[in-house]
């Protein structure tokens, strides 16, 4: 026990003390004596991506385990399929990103049981499958984009918005959309549901037309929230430009800081952006996974949603989103 808590306290020193000046090319996953299969979401590298890729690498070489990467395009389907590949591999931990939730993954949950594996969750929790989870409670986090955006407009009763997200259960972001439409109508605040397409969540600037139209074709909106996109948030500031429309003219909020979101924010076009800290989606369950795997330390939580950037505060942490610490 006390190498394995030297060795995580050495894997928080490493970060902030000098391991993150590291590229992200040096930064790559390394060979040790536990295998973890790890789900990290969309494509290597990605702006909804890079961070956890990041967190996770950074634990993985300080605790000397070997980390497998698996990437989905945020294909819930794909997700299952990769746990279900994971799991035939027979490897001490599975970290799964929760998608497409907890009845789906049952089977996959009760043969890891049964093969002595290891599963944590991270991004999008399993209620109810007693499994240790780090990431955002989505539907609070939902409701919460909703209700800073209402504020940050001085929206109310009359107003109108568009919410461009996933409305089908299961996928991943619906329970952060079902957050969002909830302090929506609380407010009495009018809107429209857009519903992503595969291609658009696959590729965050087939949104850019889509939204363009809706608002040639709606004048009168007064924002557009995007609930748990970092692609797709990253290209707001895009979508009001490409539509005429002056920075701060309408409200822009999503999910996920990152370098281009960051630049919109500093010019007006992105007024919020949620921060659910994806680096520590990556590094703490891997953590979590060695902790359980080694020693049978579970059913561990930590709440990742860190906070709201918006102008006022985008220069405080810009240097960090530019490191893939946030």
């Amino acid at each position: 026990m006390k190498r394995l808590t030297g060795n995580i306290f050495a894997a928080i020193a490493a970060v902030t003390i000098g391991a993150t000046s590291l590229s992200a090319q040096e930064r790559q996953s390394v060979d040790g004596d536990l295998t973890v299969y790890m789900q990290l979401g969309g494509n290597p590298g990605g702006p909804a991506t890079l961070a956890r890729e990041l967190g996770a690498r950074d634990a993985a070489r300080v605790l000397d385990i070997n980390l497998i990467e698996q990437h989905s395009q945020w294909n819930p389907q794909r997700m299952l399929q990769q746990a279900n590949e994971a799991l035939a591999a027979l490897p001490d931990a599975i970290i799964v990103m929760g998608h497409p939730g907890t009845e789906a993954m049952t089977g996959f949950l009760n043969r890891a049981d049964r093969e002595g594996v290891t599963v944590v969750v991270g991004n999008n929790n399993l209620p109810g499958s007693g499994r240790s989870y780090f990431g955002l409670d989505n539907y609070d986090a939902g409701a919460n984009l909703a209700r800073l955006s209402a504020q940050e407009g001085g929206l109310g009763a009359g107003d109108k918005v568009v919410v461009y997200g996933a409305f089908v259960a299961g996928a991943p972001g619906a329970n952060v959309a079902e957050g969002s439409l909830a302090a929506l109508d609380a407010a009495g605040i009018a809107y429209d549901k857009l519903q992503w397409s595969n291609e658009a969540v696959q590729d965050p600037s087939l949104a850019v037309p889509i939204l363009v139209s809706y608002l040639e074709a709606n004048p009168d909106t007064r924002a557009i929230i995007v609930p748990g996109h970092g692609g797709i948030t990253a290209f707001l500031g895009k979508v009001l430009r490409d539509a005429g429309k002056d920075a701060g003219s309408i409200i822009t909020a999503g999910f996920d800081i990152s370098p281009v979101a960051m630049d919109e924010v500093k010019k007006g076009y992105l007024t919020l952006v949620l921060d659910q800290q994806p680096y520590l989606q990556g590094f703490m369950p891997v953590v979590a996974a060695v902790l359980e795997a080694k020693y049978g330390l579970g059913g561990l939580f930590l709440n990742t949603g860190g906070g709201v950037v918006t102008k006022d505060n985008v220069d405080l942490i810009e240097s960090l989103v530019a490191q893939g610490l946030r």
